[in-house]
Parts: C-alpha cells; sequence; structure tokens
C-alpha cells in the first residue's frame, strides 16, 4: 500500500464518526479528495467528489461507502458519576465490558472504560449470561454526578 493511501485510511478509521455524527470522517474524506475532485455535500450531510473522465465514450464509475461506525450515547448519569448509554447501530453486548472507550464531549476528548456488576457481586444465575447494555455503565473516573457533567452531557456520542 502507498504510504499516501495508508496515511489517508489511518485519519479516516480515526476520526471518531458513530451514526448521526459523521462530520469528523466525511472532514477526512473531504481534504484528501478537493485536490482533484469537484467536491459537494447535501443537506442530508453526504458527500459527493466527482474526477471526470478524459476521452470520448468514458466511463462512469460511482464508489460508494459510508461513514459512520458503530458507536454508544450516554443517555444518563448516575450519582456516583458512572455514565449510563445506549447502543447507535449493531453494539454486541458479549464484547463491551472492559473496552476502552472516548466520550467525545463539547469539552473534548473524554477516556472511559466500560464497567458492569462485578462478578462476586452477582447472582449465580447471573454469571454464565451476557450482561445487557442497559447493565453496563462507563467509568470516566469522575467522583460523582457533578464532577461528571462538568466533562460529559447526556446525548454526548462515544466511540470504541
Amino acid at each position: 500500500m502507498r504510504t499516501e493511501s495508508f496515511a489517508f485510511l489511518s485519519s479516516l478509521v480515526a476520526a471518531p464518526s458513530p451514526s448521526g455524527y459523521e462530520q469528523p470522517a466525511q472532514r477526512v474524506f473531504r481534504a484528501y479528495i478537493e485536490p482533484f475532485a469537484a467536491v459537494t455535500s447535501d443537506v442530508l450531510g453526504n458527500v459527493y467528489g466527482c474526477i471526470e473522465g478524459k476521452g470520448a465514450g468514458r466511463p462512469r464509475v460511482m464508489l460508494v461507502g459510508h461513514s459512520d461506525e458503530i458507536g454508544l450515547q450516554i443517555r444518563y448519569i448516575d450519582d456516583n458519576g458512572f455514565l449510563c448509554f445506549g447502543a447507535i447501530g449493531g453494539v454486541d453486548a458479549h464484547l463491551t465490558p472492559g473496552q476502552r472507550v472516548t466520550v467525545q464531549s463539547g469539552t473534548g476528548a473524554v477516556a472511559g472504560v466500560i464497567g458492569r456488576k462485578p462478578i462476586h457481586l452477582m447472582e449465580a444465575k447471573d454469571r454464565d449470561s451476557v450482561t445487557k447494555l442497559e447493565n453496563q455503565y462507563i467509568d470516566i473516573g469522575a467522583a460523582d454526578r457533578k464532577e461528571a457533567e462538568k466533562l460529559v452531557r447526556i446525548g454526548d456520542p462515544v466511540t470504541f
């Protein structure tokens, strides 16, 4: 792979863009294609790049892709400063406990980790089953709700 292509793809996948918040990935794409394409956008946020072919009978080719990723969204902050969340897209609850995440807040990126009730506090019947997303939380290291609310807000998107 060319170094330039690798750098572009690295920037693209590093852009936090869960569904409904695709602008960071779209900005990376736009910046990459603007030097050699006519770029437009529509009211839905779609970005189009057109490169005219040369010569008679030139083919028309369209490359299409989506710019979003699965993610989470903050729904509630509890008294202990833990963030309750919901899924944006098809999030697999088997894989989320222990995952490092980033809350994309108005104050900047806030690091966190997804937690659940510790196994020694679970009832025996719950130890071998998947902890539903609504019973998981994000720990950002806040001491309480007030401290967490200084960093994040309900509705903020979260990326993996």
